[in-house]
């Protein structure tokens, strides 16, 4: 019986360790798989542009909730137009995002090519005179004015804008008009160059 009895306990002991072993070695693949992963995932980010970041985020983005988060959004964008080097897809892409931050009545003014080909001279004129923009300030969520016009939440803020050529910075001031929609998103209505 002692010898029976000693078969097993060792066959079970056995048992144990092959699952331990088993176990760990499995733990240890997982963990090297995964720190693979978050590799690969940090060599992918830093090889993209940070137009290419731009859009990429664009797919998981919640859209902006208050008006001076959606002028902050639409200054990444436009940094991105004036500051950064991308291919024509990269900038078609760029455009769809600004255009989803319009009104609807302001889409409505021109179409997405009318659009897209206005940018393209407006960002060609920046380029030949060596203009980027090198800060953009929007008014603090306090400064915001809200109001209504013909049955509709409105905001306006401000953003001043600081623009570089070569040695030279100038300051651009704009007033943006914010309008909220049927799906309480705040959406860019206007915005003109302030006189002030």
């Amino acid at each position: 019986m002692d010898r029976a009895k000693t078969i097993k306990v060792t066959l079970v002991m056995v048992i144990i360790v092959a699952l331990i072993i088993g176990y760990y070695v499995y733990l240890t693949s997982k963990n090297n798989d995964a720190a693979s992963r978050r590799a690969l995932e940090k060599n992918v980010e830093a090889e993209m542009t940070p137009v290419q970041e731009l859009i990429a985020r664009a797919k998981y983005k919640e859209y902006p909730a208050t008006p001076v988060q959606v002028v902050k959004y639409y200054n990444e964008i436009t940094r991105c137009y004036y500051n950064e080097t991308y291919t024509d897809e990269e900038l078609e892409s760029l455009a769809r995002l600004t255009r989803g931050l319009f009104d609807d009545e302001l889409v409505a003014n021109q179409t997405e090519a009318d659009y897209f080909n206005k940018l393209k001279i407006d960002i060609q004129n920046f380029k030949n005179n060596n203009i980027t923009i090198y800060s953009e300030e929007v008014s603090s969520t306090t400064d915001v004015e809200y109001f209504d016009h013909n049955g509709y939440e409105c905001a306006r803020l401000y953003c001043t804008y600081t623009l570089k050529s070569g040695t030279s910075y100038m300051p651009s001031k704009q007033v943006f008009i914010l309008r909220k929609d049927q799906e309480g998103h705040w959406k860019i209505f206007g915005f003109d160059i302030t006189k002030e």
